[in-house]
C-alpha cells in the first residue's frame, strides 16, 4: 500500500487529518498537535503517513460495520496478504472462533469501554494456517458527526510467546542453579565489597555450624583462625585485580573445633575494574587430610616393615649363636640359682627372636593359643624390670584374685604387658606405685563375661589431647627416644587375641596417673 493511502483510508464524509492519529500530544498555536513541542505533522504531512505505514507492529483502522479502512505493512505481513485488504471485513481475516469472539464480545466491549489491551485472537492466513496475535484497541468516536472508528494495534503472539518461553527457561535455569547452590555440600557464599557475608547456603551451615541468619552480615574473617586469615585476606586483596584465587587454611566451627578448609575466591567486577563483591566456595578438607595422613602413615609402616624384615634377617645368626652358647652354659652350671638365671636368659632370648621375626614383621602371630596363668605372666614381666623399678623407688603389686587363666598367644600378650610396664616406668622415674591386676570381669557395654587386666601407675599422667592419639602409629611423647609404634602394635596384638584396650589418665596434682585396661571375653565356643 503506498504511503499516501493511510490518510485517504481514514476518510469518511471528508478527510481525517493524519495529525489526529497522534493521541496524547499537545496542540500548538496552529491547532495541529506537535511532537515533543518542536515538530508538528503540519510541517511535513507525509512524515505521519510514512511513520504510520512503517510501524513495526500492525496498525488497522476498522469502521463501525467491521470494514477495514486502513492497514499498514506490518499487518499485511501478519495476514500473509499484500493486496485486497481494504474493504474486507476484519472478522473475515480471523479464524472461526476468533471471528465469533470479535463480533460477540470484542467489538461490543470496545464500544462500551473505549479501550482493550492485549486481547488474544488468531489470524487465518490464505494457506489455512492460523497465526496468533495480540490486539490493543481503542474506539475513536467522531465529534463532527462522522462515523466512529476502531483503531487496532496488532503484534504477533509468537514473538511474545518465544520471549515468555525464553524468560521461563531462564527462570527455571536460575532456580535450578539456585537449588544446586542451596543443597551443595560445599559452602557457597556471596561477599560484598567489604568482605561481609551476603548469602549463606546449607553447605556452609553444615561445615561451620552457623545458620544463615547467624552468618549473614558478618565479616568473612570470623570463619578463620587468626593465622589463616592473613593468607585469606591476601587472596581477597588479589581479587581487586580481577584474578581468581585459591587458598587452604584452618576454619573455625561454631563449637570452636578447628577445620581444614579450602577457599576458592572469584571476583565480581563492575566496569571499569571496580570490585563490587566476590563469591567464595569453601570445602571441608578435614576428612581428606585425615586420609592423606593415614596414607602417609601406611607408607611409613610399609617402610618400617621392610626395615624390620631386613633387621630380623641380619640378627638371626647372632641370636642363634647366643642361644647355642646359653644351651652349653646351662649344661655346665651346677648352682641352682645360676641355672635359673640361664633358663630365664634363654626364655627372654627366645622372646627377642620371636619379636624380631614376628612382631616387627607385622601381624605374623604364633601358631596356636595356649592357656596362660596370668599371675605367673604378670610376675615374670615385673621381674624383667625389678632392678630398674627398685632403683627408681617404684613399689609394685601383682593382684590376681581367683587364679585367672586366659587362652591366648602368650608371647604376644607378654609383649603387650612389657610395653605397658615400660611406659609406666618412664612416667615414674622419680618414684611411684605400679599395680598389675588380673581378674574375672564383665565388659560394661555388652555385659560379656571375660578377663580384665589392669596396668595402673601413679606417674605424671597425660593430657586429653595426648590421650586421644596414643594408639596412632608414630605418635610419641618421648621425642627421638620413642618410635611411636609401641601402643599401636600393642592394641593390634590385643585385638588379634579377641580383646580390647582402653586408657584413662589424669594430670591432677596429687592424684595423677594412668590406667590401661585390657579386656578379653571368654570364648563363645
Amino acid at each position: 500500500m503506498p504511503p499516501e493511502q493511510p490518510i485517504r483510508a481514514l476518510e469518511r464524509d471528508g478527510p481525517l487529518p493524519a495529525s489526529e492519529c497522534a493521541q496524547g500530544s499537545s496542540e500548538g498555536s496552529s491547532g495541529v498537535p506537535e511532537l515533543n513541542g518542536k515538530f508538528s505533522f503540519s510541517n511535513d504531512p507525509k512524515f505521519a503517513e510514512q511513520a504510520l505505514h512503517t510501524l513495526p507492529s500492525g496498525f488497522v483502522v476498522v469502521s463501525n460495520d467491521g470494514t477495514l479502512l486502513y492497514v499498514n505493512e506490518a499487518f499485511a505481513s501478519l495476514c500473509g496478504r499484500e493486496n485486497q485488504l481494504i474493504g474486507t471485513k476484519f472478522a473475515e481475516l480471523l479464524s472461526r472462533g476468533s471471528a465469533i469472539f470479535y463480533e460477540t464480545h470484542f467489538a461490543p466491549s470496545l464500544y462500551l469501554r473505549g479501550a482493550l489491551n492485549e486481547i488474544a485472537l488468531e489470524l487465518l492466513r490464505p494457506d489455512g494456517t492460523q497465526h496468533p496475535i495480540f490486539v490493543n484497541a481503542a474506539h475513536r468516536p467522531a465529534a463532527d458527526g462522522n462515523p466512529s472508528q476502531l483503531h487496532l494495534t496488532v503484534f504477533s503472539a509468537k514473538q511474545r510467546k518465544q520471549y515468555e518461553a525464553e524468560l521461563l527457561r531462564a527462570k527455571r535455569e536460575f532456580e535450578e542453579v539456585a537449588e544446586i547452590v542451596r543443597r551443595s555440600a560445599d559452602g557457597i557464599l556471596r561477599l560484598d565489597s567489604e568482605a561481609r557475608i551476603a548469602s549463606w547456603n546449607k553447605g556452609a551451615q553444615q561445615i561451620f555450624g552457623y545458620t544463615a541468619d547467624e552468618a549473614t552480615g558478618k565479616s568473612f574473617k570470623f570463619l578463620f583462625s587468626r593465622e589463616s586469615w592473613d593468607n585469606v585476606a591476601d587472596a581477597l586483596a588479589r581479587l581487586r585485580q580481577g584474578k581468581d584465587d585459591y587458598r587452604e587454611g584452618i576454619g573455625l566451627h561454631q563449637s570452636g573445633k578447628a577445620l581444614n578448609v579450602s577457599v576458592s575466591l572469584s571476583p565480581h567486577m563492575e566496569a571499569p575494574g571496580t570490585l563490587i563483591g566476590a563469591s567464595a566456595v569453601i570445602r571441608d578438607l578435614t576428612a581428606q587430610k585425615r586420609v592423606e595422613k593415614a596414607l602417609l602413615q601406611s607408607e611409613k609402616l610399609a617402610s618400617v616393615g621392610r626395615l624390620a624384615s631386613s633387621i630380623a634377617h641380619e640378627i638371626n645368626n647372632p641370636l642363634e649363636s647366643v642361644t647355642n652358647l646359653l644351651f652349653i652354659l646351662a649344661s655346665r652350671v651346677e648352682d641352682e640359682e645360676t641355672k635359673q638365671f640361664v633358663v630365664t636368659a634363654q626364655e627372654e632370648l627366645a622372646r627377642v627372636s620371636h619379636i624380631a621375626t614376628h612382631t616387627l614383621r607385622f601381624h605374623k602371630q604364633s601358631t596356636n593359643q595356649t592357656e596362660v596363668n596370668l599371675e605367673g605372666l604378670l610376675g615374670s614381666v615385673l621381674a624383667l624390670y625389678r632392678a630398674r623399678l627398685e632403683n627408681s623407688h617404684i613399689s609394685t603389686k601383682v593382684d590376681c584374685p581367683g587364679d585367672p587363666r586366659l587362652i591366648c598367644y602368650e608371647g604376644e600378650l607378654r609383649q603387650v604387658l612389657v610395653n605397658l610396664v615400660a611406659n609406666a616406668y618412664d612416667a615414674m622415674r622419680l618414684g611411684g606405685k605400679l599395680l598389675l591386676r588380673a581378674q574375672a570381669s564383665r565388659e560394661w557395654k555388652s555385659n560379656a563375661a571375660g578377663i580384665r587386666i589392669l596396668v595402673a601407675d601413679s606417674g605424671m599422667g597425660m593430657e586429653p589431647d595426648t590421650l586421644a592419639h596414643i594408639f596412632e602409629p608414630f605418635f610419641s611423647t618421648k621425642g627421638i627416644g620413642g618410635t611411636g609404634l609401641g601402643l599401636w602394635i600393642s592394641r593390634d596384638l590385643v585385638m588379634k587375641n579377641g580383646g580390647t584396650i582402653t586408657a584413662r589418665s589424669t594430670t591432677r596434682p596429687g592424684s595423677s596417673g594412668t590406667v590401661f585396661s585390657l579386656f578379653f571375653p571368654y570364648s563363645k565356643s
